[in-house]
């Protein structure tokens, strides 16, 4: 297959010592066999495992060496695990495939010139769910490494509609995925692809034996890529001030607040928020699970994402920060309160003219009647020619409601990102 290449992972130069990983390995086999004796119905992968060559073991310890010592940044460890378990292994289409189970979708990168076009990814999206590695090891957290033969006969594969519509036109019928990383809520694995024959038994041996140490490798150049770009995003609040901080849990709740930003929060989302431990509200929460990822994409927290809420004049900003020692999800949740500027068009809504606008905009900002003919070069008569017409377009009888009525419009339909 003749694809582009395609992927976007940052890229940072940091220093880190594999030794750990590598004298995990000796145990590899070991530990893969009490995993997978953990999961139902896998006996005959417990088999399979017991009788891995010695030769085979000494080739997995070369790879994990090998992919040590590229493991410098996601990207170019990403492609070269690619590469090299492609060439170790023999696959004609080789995945970095993340799956994110609660949306039913997948995210890939792909080897130069195996990229998957647009099409492509969303056929697949439309069988997600019923994808039988997908619902293998969604429900098994500990893998193992998996071929789809393995979960069903090869011809109730091949008379599929997932076969039909998505691996037929890509000329693939066999398909072996090795999960680096499963929770409740992704799927991230190496998935190898083969048009002509199916994947040995020897051949997912070997990679069971090494998917323990290549998943340490994979999630200490996350942690440590997550680490500086959390660093550099904090460097960058701490300097503008101002900021209060929400400590998020693995799974996105809040686990610790301080006063200031527990009352930011019921402030701005009109409602009795019940503290630590309790759901944020649907806004935040959505914006948050859209911008944490695992490594695929270019990190939130780097690319300085934020979502802004205005309400009654002042404007609240959010940033979210990964904690570098929670390579799960967890991080910090940042906000600030701001005063918003009042423009012509936040006005625009309201049934005055151009001049009533700008006599309201000044009356918000708490300027006086002789003030606001000064500034507008009036006189103050005018002022309050113009504030009666106002009173009466909006229906209030005082300065103040008629700087509500304002407010309320300058809000708009709601939050930004």
């Amino acid at each position: 297959m003749n694809r582009s290449a395609q992927a976007d992972l940052p890229v940072i130069q940091p220093t880190f010592d594999h030794s750990d990983v590598l004298l995990s390995l000796s145990a590899a086999s070991l530990d893969a066999d009490r995993e997978v004796r953990a999961c139902s119905r896998n006996t005959k992968m417990v088999s399979i495992l017991s009788r891995l060559a010695d030769r085979d073991a000494r080739r997995g310890v070369k790879i994990i060496q090998a992919l040590a010592a590229t493991a410098e940044d996601s990207f170019s460890f990403v492609h070269h695990v690619l590469n090299q378990l492609a060439e170790e292994i023999g696959s004609d289409l080789t995945t970095l495939s993340v799956c994110d189970l609660q949306e039913g979708t997948r995210r890939v990168v792909g080897r130069p010139g195996e990229a998957l076009s647009a099409r492509e990814r969303a056929t697949f999206d439309r069988h997600f769910r019923e994808h039988p590695l997908v619902r293998f090891h969604a429900a098994r957290q500990h893998g193992p490494a998996q071929r789809i033969s393995d979960c069903t006969t090869q011809q109730a594969f091949q008379h599929s509609p997932v076969f039909a519509d998505y691996y037929r036109p890509l000329g693939i019928r066999y398909v072996l995925a090795l999960p680096l990383r499963i929770d409740p809520t992704n799927v991230i694995s190496i998935v190898f692809n083969r048009s002509s024959s199916n994947f040995q038994d020897s051949e997912r041996a070997l990679l069971e034996a090494i998917r323990g140490p290549l998943a340490t490798l994979y999630s200490n150049v996350i942690t440590r890529e997550q680490a500086s770009a959390g660093l550099a995003s904090l460097q960058d609040l701490a300097a503008s001030g101002g900021w209060h901080v929400v400590r998020l849990g693995q799974d996105g709740r809040p686990i610790e607040v301080s006063q200031q930003a527990c009352d930011l929060i019921r402030r701005f989302f009109y409602g009795a928020w019940a503290g630590p431990g309790a759901d944020l509200p649907d806004a935040i929460a959505d914006w948050l699970r859209r911008n944490r990822n695992w490594g695929l994409d270019r990190l939130a927290s780097q690319s300085r994402t934020q979502l802004t809420i205005s309400r009654n004049g002042a404007k609240l900003s959010l940033r979210f920060v990964c904690d570098p020692l929670l390579v799960q999800g967890g991080g910090f949740l940042l906000m600030k309160r701001e005063g918003a500027q009042i423009g012509a068009k936040d006005l625009a809504s309201l049934p005055l003219t151009r001049r009533e606008q700008e006599v309201l905009r000044l009356v918000i900002s708490g300027k006086t009647n002789a003030e606001i003919a000064t500034l507008l070069m009036i006189s103050a008569r005018t002022v309050q020619k113009h504030l009666e017409h106002i009173f009466i377009k909006l229906g209030v009888e005082t300065r103040t409601a008629a700087a509500v009525c304002a407010l309320a419009a300058a809000d708009g339909p709601g939050p930004s990102t």
